[in-house]
């Protein structure tokens, strides 16, 4: 029977062989610790059996180990039995790292066959997450061209509403400018009417100014005619007054030079002749006086 192994020959058997090309690779590195743990938690004696199967559990746990370095790793650690099965250990050791390489193997089949079917289902799912991308890139598209044609019709009638706006104002300017040109021009129809009034009255001003004037040169030229008139009526009255001395003056003479015959009947020509006198003196009486009416008018 083999003797059993302490736990520092077997580390030191597995240390020499991961050294002996140098420093240790990551996964050596890894393979030792979890070999040594395995050791340390191990209470009883270290045997070929348990020992071998700590190598394999190590290298199932690890699993970044390639099947021929396990073998060489398991090799060196067993070697330290140096005894008549020596082969039969490697040989079992080959058999059972055969079988967890078989087992290795399915379980890398299975995680491949999970890993394609983790694949597919991410497949799916990304094409999936493509197509409600896709879904909502759409959906937003449709919505930005929804917004842009809103904005669009906001702008389209804010367009038509400054442009009603502006035509708005023009017409009101329009209106305003036909208006203030109305009111000029009544302005200037009722200035030009108040114009035409104002030489109107200034023309009948002037009219019934010549016509006073005129009036007045009449009125004056009426008063000198009636005044040479009055002067000529005085005058002719004072020659008929000296004309009728002169006649009863000389009818007098004549009488007193007559010598009649017979008795002369005198009175009645003196009535007659003084009759006249009296019928022009009352005549150019009333001629004065009513020259002296119209002067004073």
């Amino acid at each position: 029977m083999t003797p059993p192994l302490n736990k520092s020959e077997i580390l030191f058997s597995l240390q020499d062989y991961m050294t002996k090309d140098g420093a240790l690779s990551t996964e050596q590195t890894e393979f030792y610790k979890a070999f040594r743990e395995k050791m340390n938690a191990n209470e009883g004696e270290f045997l070929i059996e348990g020992i071998e199967q700590m190598l394999l559990e190590t290298c199932e746990q690890v699993g970044s180990i390639a099947h021929e370095e396990f073998i060489q790793m398991a090799e060196a650690v067993l070697n330290r039995y140096r005894n008549d099965n020596t082969d039969a250990v490697s040989e079992r050791i080959r058999l059972l790292a055969a079988e967890q390489a078989a087992n290795q193997a399915a379980t890398e089949a299975e995680r491949q066959v999970e890993e394609a079917r983790l694949a597919e289902e991410a497949r799916l799912n990304e094409e999936a997450r493509l197509i409600e991308e896709a879904r909502l890139a759409e959906a937003a598209r449709l919505a930005e061209e929804a917004r842009l044609i809103e904005e669009a019709r906001l702008a389209e009638e804010n367009r038509i509403a400054t442009e009603a706006r502006v035509a708005e104002g023009v017409r009101l300017a329009r209106e305003a400018h036909l208006a203030e040109q109305e009111r000029l021009a009544e302005e200037a129809r009722l200035a030009e009417e108040a114009r035409l009034a104002e030489e109107a009255r200034l023309a009948e001003e002037a009219r019934l100014a010549e016509e006073a004037r005129l009036a007045e040169e009449a009125r004056l030229a009426e008063e000198a005619r009636l005044a040479e008139e009055a002067r000529l009526a005085k005058e002719m009255k004072e020659e008929a007054e000296l004309d009728a001395g002169a006649a009863e003056k000389q009818a007098y003479w004549d009488a007193q030079n007559a010598i009649p015959t017979e008795p002369v009947a005198l009175e009645p020509e003196a009535s007659t002749s003084n009759g006249m006198k009296i019928g022009i003196i009352a005549l150019l009486t009333t001629f004065i006086c009513g020259a002296a009416v119209y002067l004073l008018l």
